[in-house]
């Protein structure tokens, strides 16, 4: 299966597909003890009022750069699981595949990225109170990516072009 910029998947397709589970946005394959064979970040960059109150993360694109904020909705962030997956892969190189979240159910492929930095910001959390938050800048090392391993999964998934 090629999976190129554009291409909608199901959340249900994309964690069959990669592996992964079907909620968090840092969702990885493998385990910290054992090793990340691969992230999958959900990021939403165009909110509706309403998933502003249950969605406060400030991802954002800027030039060439994601700017993707860690996962904790309350209070200061904490360097562990999804957060350190990711800062590991700095060191570690596993890729990391980015889909936006266009709507209920609907999913679109950003590419595959590589984590350039992780800082500290102040954002809101979902009370509404200022915390520190981990701000992981990315850039887009592909457009696309094959996936020939989905051949002996058993799946007959075909992603659907964005309109």
């Amino acid at each position: 299966m090629l999976l190129k910029c554009g291409d909608i998947l199901s959340n249900r397709e994309i964690s069959r597909i990669f592996g992964v589970c079907a909620q968090r946005g840092i969702r990885y394959s493998g385990s910290l003890h054992e090793g990340i064979r691969h992230i999958v970040l959900i990021t939403v960059l165009q909110k509706t009022p309403e998933e502003c109150i249950n969605n406060p993360y400030n991802d954002r694109v800027e030039g060439d750069f994601l700017f993707y904020t860690g996962e904790g909705r309350v209070g200061n962030q904490k360097m562990d699981r999804g957060n350190l997956a990711l800062k590991r892969q700095m060191d570690e190189g596993y890729p990391v595949f980015v889909f936006e979240k266009k709507g209920p159910g609907r999913y679109m492929f950003l590419g595959q990225y590589t984590v350039l930095a992780v800082m500290e910001e102040t954002q809101l959390d979902v009370k509404g109170l200022e915390r520190k938050v981990f701000l992981f800048r990315l850039r887009r090392v592909s457009t696309s990516v094959w996936f020939p391993f989905l051949k002996n999964a058993g799946m007959d998934i075909v992603a659907s072009k964005s309109k």
